[in-house]
């Protein structure tokens, strides 16, 4: 039995492969970089295009934000699809405290936020949302966050769809 891991120990190392023994130097890196046209391309700042954006044109001008005095997220302006009225402090207020992502700020909020799912026809305001959700709102003191796939979204809501306080 010994015997026989020892041949097998010392027949290990005709299998394995050679060992890497030369090393690239700089000059044969230097070599190596030439010949990449990649390394031809200018990587100066002041070459990269500059893209004209609006002035404007904001991520906090285009968002509500939402906060509980510690923490704040943002979500689209139009996604805040009901609103009582004992909430309106916590909207569109100045950002104190950490910038949460929305995930992390519904988690921590579920008392006063809840979502409610839309489909992109909703959003776009083709469909009206549901009457009897509209309602079930109402009864609650919750600000309600339209969400497509837990995530915030605008909801263009024609006047008449929606007969309840909101933003």
């Amino acid at each position: 039995m010994k015997t026989s891991l020892l041949i097998l120990a010392l027949a290990s190392g005709a299998f394995a492969g050679p060992p890497v023994l030369a090393r690239i130097t700089p000059a044969a890196l230097a070599k190596i970089q030439q010949g990449n046209p990649i390394t031809d391309l200018p990587q100066t700042p002041e070459s990269a295009p500059q893209v004209a954006r609006p002035a404007e044109q904001s991520i906090i001008k285009q968002s509500m934000i939402l906060h509980d005095g510690k923490n704040w997220t943002l979500v689209p302006k139009g996604a805040v699809i009901f609103l009582p009225e004992a909430m309106k402090s916590r909207v569109d207020a100045k950002p104190v405290g950490t910038l949460l992502s929305w995930a992390d700020f519904l988690t921590k909020n579920v008392s006063w936020i809840t979502t409610n799912e839309v489909s992109f026809e909703q959003a776009a305001g083709n469909q009206a949302l549901p009457a009897d959700r509209v309602t079930f709102w109402a009864k609650q003191d919750k600000i309600v966050v339209a969400v497509h796939q837990n995530g915030p979204i605008s909801v263009n809501i024609a006047k008449e769809s929606l007969t309840i306080t909101q933003r």
